[in-house]
């Protein structure tokens, strides 16, 4: 009796991935800033309820904003999500410039809404070189991973 409910789970979640699809509400976005002392380590820190703050090493042009992200089709209307993990994939760069995310943080609704969406904030801390190199003017990009478990 194990083994049929273990392929019966196993199918319904074939059946949620293949039609899951994450939806970007807001990018997960530092901002702009020009970087006036790269010689430490500064940090443009956004939280997921979108207050931030800066180092010393930047002036703000433009404020950064959280990120605010669906994943749908994945859950049954009410589903509990036990974990949310948010993970760095490749950092924010501009050809051999690049800035370190760290300390991703994350928040969601629980259990997923009567659709079977799941909202998440993601916020996070993007760290300067320190390297005394001075940043060019760029936009630099990155990617994150979104793994909602339940």
């Amino acid at each position: 009796m194990r083994h049929i409910i273990c392929i019966q789970i196993l199918l319904l979640t074939c059946l949620f991935v293949r039609d899951a699809y994450a939806q970007t509400v807001q990018a997960l976005n530092f901002g702009s800033v020009i970087v006036v002392d790269n010689s430490a380590q500064y940090d443009i820190t956004v939280n997921t309820d979108g207050s931030y703050s800066h180092g010393a090493g930047f002036i703000e042009i433009t404020p950064p904003q959280e990120g605010i992200y669906d994943i749908g089709n994945i859950l049954p209307a009410g589903t509990v999500v036990t974990s949310v993990t948010v993970t760095q994939d490749a950092p924010l760069s501009a050809g051999v410039y690049n800035f370190q995310v760290v300390n991703l943080t994350e928040t969601h609704t629980n259990p997923s809404d009567g659709s079977g969406v799941v909202r998440v904030w993601v916020g996070g801390t993007a760290r300067s070189s320190g390297t005394t190199a001075p940043y060019p003017d760029n936009v630099y990009t990155g990617t994150i991973t979104i793994q909602v478990n339940f």
